[in-house]
């Protein structure tokens, strides 16, 4: 079922966290089926005060980390990618901001420097077609040292980078089962020669965004003669075109594009920082490129796309999978708009960065929950749907009945304000989340009135 009872779906999650004390695992349960109910929440309208302190009793044990609470979760997930033919892990890093929350210890410069609190790197593994979300493969808090003054670009590589986190994100999740194929999808950020090597060494497959001008070859021979990527690329003949619906980009609004779309095979060498660089292997790679030409009027510049990946793109079906998959981009980027705005995860209050992390690592994992229920009503529009007094609740105050994803899915956003004209579309996530928290409130008095 997409819509899990709160209860059942935290027994799912948490009820085989290893924290050190059965009876912490005992409380962290039916705290994340509360926390599930009212995502949005700040910590008292959730919990009385005997809760909260036992909550944050666990969040404070040094055996309570984010890798102690969400190891299950993780499993789970890895569990379903072994189900499944085709696995993109959309890895990303974002920041997570508590500046205002001036009792923190242990967080870290974000940003320019001037800000508070830590980096975030999520790895959402989602199913490509049709569009599921699995759940998250790994996750990991960090806090960011300050840069020591004067430090020399050399003394900069010795040290613990960010870059590292996409090596960890990519590696922790393991090795597919025979019959699977997981891809590692990543924006520029992740164009680092150690990240496509740490996906290949994992039996990994990858496509990240193309961000350095980096020398290739044309062919796989011994010391062969190096061209640029960028210009080689841009060489290319166009091999088809296809419309796209390109994202809004700051002020520019979301348009549809006609683009031109080309691939070839190019082999990329050691880096020159390598040592003995001629005797390492090299690696093939499909370089695939999508471009604007005639943009509309009043737009800077055309909207392009330069990726590589590993996987064979030599037919247009290729081409077209590979943008799609690197298309759905998106879909991490919205699920940590739902951690950090539809949760609220910055605005939670623990004094140090350790207790803190624990009760992230919880919200994150109901954001999934949130997500999933969002991506269901668009590509599982008739899978089963959630308990029954939900169900009843929502047909009674609705005055409709509720049979599958869909329905199910539009009534809950229905109660978040959700109006559902013939024009208005799929509902937002704020409307879900804000209809699924006075959903749980219903079933409540519902539950009180039958079983008093």
């Amino acid at each position: 079922m997409v819509l899990a009872e709160p209860l059942a779906w935290a027994e799912q999650q948490f009820g085989r966290v290893s924290l050190g004390d059965q009876r912490r695992t005992q409380r962290l349960v039916p705290s994340a089926a509360r926390i599930a109910c009212h995502p949005e929440k700040s910590f008292p309208p959730i919990f009385d005060w005997n809760e909260l302190r036992g909550f944050y009793g666990v969040c404070r044990r040094k055996e309570v980390t984010l890798a102690a609470v969400q190891k299950p979760h993780w499993a789970l997930t890895r569990q379903a990618m072994a189900q499944q033919p085709w696995v993109l892990m959309l890895h990303d890093t974002s920041q997570m901001d508590f500046t205002s929350h001036t009792a923190r210890q242990g967080s870290g410069p974000i940003g320019e420097g001037h800000a508070q609190g830590f980096l975030q790197h999520n790895s959402l593994a989602v199913v490509p077609q049709p569009r599921q979300v699995l759940g998250l493969a790994y996750q990991q808090l960090k806090v960011r040292p300050p840069a020591p003054q004067g430090e020399t670009c050399a003394q900069r590589k010795l040290r613990e980078r960010e870059s590292d986190l996409w090596l960890e994100g990519i590696s922790a999740s393991g090795k597919p089962p025979e019959g699977s194929c997981w891809v590692d999808v990543g924006d520029a950020g992740s164009d680092i020669d150690e990240a496509m090597g740490a996906a290949r060494q994992a039996g990994h497959h990858f496509l990240v965004g193309a961000a350095q001008d980096r020398a290739v070859r044309l062919d796989a021979k011994p010391r062969g003669p190096e061209v640029g990527l960028r210009k080689h690329a841009r060489s290319l003949p166009s091999q088809a075109q296809a419309l796209v619906e390109i994202p809004s980009r700051g002020v520019w609004p979301a348009r549809p594009a006609m683009v031109q779309m080309a691939a070839t095979a190019v082999w990329v060498p050691a880096p020159t920082e390598v040592r003995q660089r001629w005797e390492q292997p090299i690696r093939p790679v499909w370089v695939i490129r999508v471009w604007e030409v005639e943009p509309p009027a009043g737009v800077e510049e055309p909207w392009a796309w330069m990726l590589l990946c590993s996987l064979p793109t030599m037919t247009l079906a290729d081409i077209n999978e590979r943008r799609s998959w690197y298309g759905g981009r998106w879909m991490v980027e919205v699920y940590q708009d739902i951690e950090q705005n539809g949760c609220a995860e910055e605005d939670r209050r623990l004094e140090t960065a350790e207790a803190m992390g624990a009760c992230l690592a919880v919200w994150s994992v109901v954001a999934v929950r949130v997500f999933q229920l969002r991506v269901a009503l668009e590509h599982q529009p008739a899978a089963p749907v959630a308990t029954a007094r939900e169900r009843a609740v929502m047909q009674r105050y609705l005055r409709k009945k509720e049979r599958t994803v869909r329905d199910c899915v539009r009534g809950v956003a229905r109660l978040g304000g959700f109006l559902g004209r013939k024009g208005d579309g799929n509902p937002g996530v704020r409307s879900l989340w804000r209809g699924y928290q006075r959903l749980q409130e219903m079933v409540s008095g519902f539950e009180l009135h039958v079983c008093p």
